[in-house]
């Protein structure tokens, strides 16, 4: 039986640090040996609630595609870090999507059930929320929350993001009381139950299930220690799943081609790069001298949107390659040198 532990409520503020503790039901042990330990951590949220880049920072690397743009990631993509001996493999998802949205941006199929088998393989569930959006902070995505329901047995937690960019701190106990129905690991929130007395048929906005709740901001790294704390003390015996080695289960070519998308996606407006089709017309790893040469073709619909991306002189282009090139240094830890050329699609001419 795991170890209860009561702790008060409290949210402190420090040189831009957040932390909030509430009732926990898990067991202090992150700084056991676990030796031989493994945990599988889906990571779920609305699109663009930054799950991505909370598991880029506790990783340590640029593994999963990420931008400013909605349904970056279109696939389950394995990320591993290890902390105290455990493996940590985190499966990142798709940001929940309907068939509008997949017709609007041009999605794969597969991001329709990629959610759903990321949470098939999970020990436990993270929940990423964006709470810098005026308009849904206080509430859960409701595909969110159903999946959630068909899960319920499967150990759950709330990672409230952004919290660096919430203009007013004092709403924070608010916000989680609404997204926690007002109870964390089966106790309520202090002051939670008499608001329910004062409004029972109010319609629920979040899940009474999560065990713990953090509050971070990802993009800065605030917070990410915690959260490793918390996985290392859900973490399971078993022989590791991976190589130490193998910090993805992604190819380095998928990886290429991800990463260039998702820049596009971060420098071109509205729907434009949806519309584009990233191509890998060569890879070469030469380890004696640690380096990565690969070279890349992005098809454009048309002649107009291909001046339009490569900007004046060819500008916007060389931008975007040189953010590609610093993403892939950190993703691989290597030197990289990267060709990429755009063109119209079904012309064999291009533009570098």
């Amino acid at each position: 039986m795991s170890t209860f532990i009561l702790r008060a409520f409290r949210v402190t503020y420090r040189k831009q640090n957040f932390k909030a503790v509430f009732y926990s039901s898990q067991p202090e042990c992150a700084n056991e040996r676990n030796l031989g330990k493994v945990v599988n951590v889906a990571i779920i949220g609305a699109p663009n609630s930054g799950k991505s880049t909370l598991i880029n920072k506790v990783t340590e690397r640029k593994i999963c595609a990420a931008s400013n743009k909605v349904h970056t990631t279109t696939k389950l993509v394995r990320a591993m870090c290890y902390e105290n001996d455990t493996q940590i493999i985190f499966l990142d998802t798709p940001g929940v999507v309907t068939e509008k949205e997949k017709k609007k941006y041009n999605l794969p199929d597969s991001m329709m059930g990629a959610c759903h088998k990321s949470l098939r393989c999970a020990d436990v569930v993270g929940v990423v929320h964006d709470v810098s959006n005026r308009y849904t902070k206080d509430v859960l995505h409701s595909d969110v929350i159903n999946m959630l329901n068909v899960i319920a047995d499967t150990p759950s937690f709330l990672i409230i993001n952004k919290i660096d960019k919430l203009k007013s701190k004092n709403q924070l106990l608010a916000i989680i009381k609404s997204l926690t129905n007002g109870m964390i690991a089966g106790n309520p929130i202090p002051g939670s139950e008499k608001r329910k007395r004062n409004s029972e048929k109010k319609i629920e906005k979040g899940y009474s299930k999560f065990s713990d709740v953090f509050l971070i901001s990802a993009l800065n790294g605030d917070g990410i220690q915690d959260i490793k704390n918390y996985l290392v003390s859900n973490a399971k015996t078993a022989g590791h799943q991976f190589a130490v080695s193998e910090w993805t289960d992604q190819t380095p070519e998928t990886l290429i081609t991800e990463a260039v998308r998702a820049k596009f996606l971060d420098f071109l407006a509205q729907e434009i790069p949806y519309k584009l089709n990233v191509q890998l017309e060569y890879y070469e790893e030469i380890e004696e001298q640690d380096k990565i040469l690969c070279a890349l073709v992005v098809e454009c619909p048309n002649e107009r949107l291909l001046r339009l991306i490569a900007g004046a002189g060819g500008g916007r282009l060389q931008q975007i390659k040189s953010h590609v090139r610093s993403d892939l240094v950190d993703l691989f830890k290597k030197t990289v040198v990267i060709d990429l050329q755009l063109k119209v699609k079904n012309r064999s001419e291009s533009v570098a």
